[in-house]
């Protein structure tokens, strides 16, 4: 793994530029943590089910890939905590979720689309190597994760349309 200093390519600007981003994108995850917790609690397909309960542990290894990465470019993690966007995509989250698997399911897919674009803008920022490595592996889950709930929305939304137009 290709080691940072200060002194390496980033001038203390640029340096502090790339900590920035990475650190918002630990809170990013940190926020789709919890956002996950409301869809799972109220998930009952056993198939989507343990594909948020993986996601969600996606989201806490991206954060101790980011963390790690971060203290390898000479910076310290900050801490994660409850911030107001966070608060209201866990608030969101659970209100879509009150109408059960597929209202999570929308609910999840609207905030991965969130994670996705910010994964991306990250890309864009000027990052040492080792921690482009991250935000590459990182966003390379996020795409997954998003393609997978949409086949799940897909799949139980057919099932719900074929159930409701099913003669009586």
């Amino acid at each position: 793994m290709q080691t940072f200093t200060p002194t390496t390519t980033f001038d203390s600007e640029a340096r502090k530029a790339a900590l920035d981003v990475m650190n918002e994108l630990i809170q990013l995850d940190y926020d789709a943590i919890q956002a996950y917790e409301q869809a799972i609690e109220r998930c009952e397909d056993s198939a989507a089910r343990a594909d948020l309960i993986s996601f969600q542990a996606d989201h806490q290894r991206h954060i101790t890939d980011l963390s790690q990465a971060v203290r390898l470019m000479g910076g310290q993690p900050e801490g994660c905590g409850r911030d107001l966007k966070g608060i209201l995509l866990e608030g969101l989250t659970a209100l879509r979720s009150v109408s059960g698997t597929l209202g999570a399911l929308r609910a999840m897919k609207l905030n991965e689309k969130l994670t996705n674009r910010s994964y991306e803008r990250a890309l864009e920022a000027r990052l040492p190597g080792s921690a482009r490595d991250v935000v590459f592996r990182n966003r390379e889950d996020e795409r997954r994760h998003l393609a997978a709930i949409e086949m799940h929305i897909e799949r139980l939304s057919d099932g719900h349309t074929r159930a409701t137009l099913r003669p009586s």
